[in-house]
């Protein structure tokens, strides 16, 4: 993600408009403390004018009111915690969906499409993990669905026997909220012979931390259902092109590449738009994207900002899984929650 923040700045310079952008990584280690830090210094950096990021949901909505302060643009590529645009910060811009919509999107599907309607919550105690499974539970009774158990489990648990072994027998559906505890949690049902389906929020939309370790359990029974809040590469005209250009620079595509490109290209052109009118400053910056219109390589249609700065363009895509990938089988827009295929 950051590497595509990189290829992002190198575009906009090569574009040759008079101003040489620089990309400034940090690391906040996922840590609210070690975010505050990072906050701090690149606010003390008068030559930064925006933000992208930061990665967790609990960091992000620690360190946006510093920002906000500082009247510093914060554009979030992947953060869907509600609060962050709930909480009236006029800095802060979502580019990515969030976890109420995208949980309408999935539980919907489940109960209309599936006929799902009796489902065991596992979810991680981490900010995303209660946001994304409170917003399902949420959203799936209001679709009629029953939650018959809802389980805590601490983040990065591994041993998930004994847990699937007290599911009761009466359900159809496991659904789990969190990132890296769903591989074994799937493993560990699919061993028990639980063969429900596995649903899951976009925290194991992940190559790395779920559909390798998985393996052929992604697969068997009833399978996986993956929510994401960006479509797979080739949806979107350009997203191709991208990804090569990515692989032959860093390798692999992985994960939310795109929304990070996008993040940092409008930022960019922002940051342009303000230049122009004379008005490069921080706040100057913040202006020119709530006014931007930006069309990128992630979701199909132009980014425009909400009243609250969501991303009115961010989509909601469902995959299976197939042959060991991802594959989409349904895009839903966060407007009209109306499907695409």
């Amino acid at each position: 993600m950051a590497q595509a923040v990189e290829l992002a700045v190198e575009d906009a310079n090569d574009a040759a408009e008079g101003i040489l952008l620089e990309a400034i990584r940090r690391d906040d280690k996922g840590d609210e403390a070690e975010g505050a830090k990072v906050a701090s210094s690149l606010i003390a950096d008068q030559a930064v004018l925006g933000i992208v990021g930061h990665y967790n949901s609990n960091v992000t909505l620690a360190v946006a009111q510093r920002y906000c302060d500082a009247s510093m643009a914060l554009i979030s590529p992947i953060v869907s915690n509600p609060k962050l645009t709930d909480s009236g910060w006029n800095n802060v811009f979502r580019f990515t969906n969030r976890d109420d919509v995208t949980a309408s999107a999935i539980s919907n599907h489940l109960t209309a499409e599936m006929g799902k309607r009796r489902a065991v919550v596992v979810r991680t105690n981490t900010v995303y993990g209660q946001s994304m499974t409170d917003e399902f539970v949420h959203a799936f009774r209001r679709r009629g669905g029953g939650v018959v158990q809802d389980i805590a489990v601490e983040e990065g648990t591994t041993e998930f026997g004994a847990l699937v072994g007290s599911f009761p027998k009466n359900i159809d559906l496991v659904f789990y909220g969190g990132t890296f505890e769903g591989a074994p949690l799937l493993k560990a049902m699919r061993a028990a012979r639980v063969r429900h389906l596995l649903a899951t929020g976009d925290g194991c939309w992940d190559g790395w931390n779920f559909l390798e370790p998985a393996g052929q359990a992604a697969e068997q029974d009833e399978g996986v259902l993956v929510l994401s809040a960006c479509p797979e590469i080739g949806v979107v005209q350009g997203s191709r092109e991208f990804a090569q250009r990515y692989t032959d620079r860093f390798g692999p595509l992985k994960n939310y590449a795109v929304n990070c490109y996008d993040a940092a290209a409008q930022l960019l052109e922002a940051i342009r738009l303000a230049k122009r009118a004379n008005q490069l400053s921080r706040q100057g910056v913040i202006s020119a994207l709530r006014k931007s219109q930006y069309r990128g390589i992630a979701y199909p249609d132009v980014v425009n900002w909400d009243a609250k700065q969501d991303d009115i363009a961010a989509v909601t895509a469902l995959h299976v899984v197939e042959k060991g990938r991802f594959k989409q089988i349904r895009m839903l827009a966060r407007t009209t929650e109306k499907s695409a295929f």
